[in-house]
């Protein structure tokens, strides 16, 4: 995307007569292109389907479903370096906590849902969402983040660009990966440097800094002004 004037908002964009079966395929042909899929053998065969692509699809296949397609908004899947956004026009009809302690489901469009899950392409029982963030931090480490009001939802699927060294067990937030890459890139990185890269307070770096000292993974060598930050790795 560009932000530029005179230049294209987006660089791939589907008409809305197209009909919904296409829209899937077209767009979840895209996913692939878009993500790391490391090689892996299953039963001796390469697996094309790992739990992040399968997160990404439920997803895809969440947003088609639950649509409120008389909204003046348009449902929308934007694509950066450093996360996946899917937004839907129509809230949840429960909140997140409630749909993922008791598998609730109540799909806006219901015709179309049973369509998808006829062809195994979504979840019976409402567990489409633990798919998503269950399959999103097995390859990732961290959670899908879930947010919304009264007239939309969005999902964002956060991305880590090569690995982050980190210890075996330790789950990280988003800000706190955010706050490791940087500093590998730059170990003489300054909090107030951090803050505006992330777009957060110098205090919740802080606060972030904390944790990763206390789970074993951030320490400072030498002094505030003159030291450096040391990553430690597995």
């Amino acid at each position: 995307m560009s932000g530029k004037a005179g230049e294209a908002q987006y660089n791939f964009r589907i008409s809305s007569e197209q009909n919904l079966w296409t829209t899937f395929f077209d767009i979840y042909e895209r996913f692939p292109k878009k993500i790391d899929i490391p090689f892996k053998m299953v039963s001796g065969f390469r697996d094309d389907n790992p739990e992040h692509l399968q997160a990404l699809r439920e997803a895809l296949v969440n947003l088609i479903i639950h649509t409120d397609y008389f909204s003046r908004a348009n449902p929308r899947i934007r694509v950066f370096s450093d996360r996946f956004e899917f937004f839907n026009p129509g809230s949840l009809p429960k909140k997140i906590e409630y749909i993922l302690e008791e598998d609730f489901s109540l799909p806006r469009n219901p015709i179309i849902a049973k369509i998808f899950r006829f062809i195994r392409l979504a979840e019976s029982i409402g567990s489409g969402f633990h798919k998503m963030i269950e399959g999103w931090e097995q390859h990732y480490g961290i959670k899908p983040v879930i947010e919304g009001d009264f007239d939309y939802y969005k999902i964002t699927f956060p991305v880590i660009t090569g690995k982050v060294p980190v210890k075996l067990g330790v789950k990280l937030g988003v800000n706190e990966v955010k706050i490791i890459e940087l500093m590998k890139e730059n170990k003489y990185i300054t909090t107030k440097e951090l803050s505006g890269h992330i777009k957060i307070s110098t205090t919740a770096i802080d606060n972030n800094i904390s944790k990763l000292k206390k789970k074993g993974i951030l320490k400072r060598i030498g002094t505030a002004k003159g030291g450096y930050w040391e990553v430690i790795k597995k």
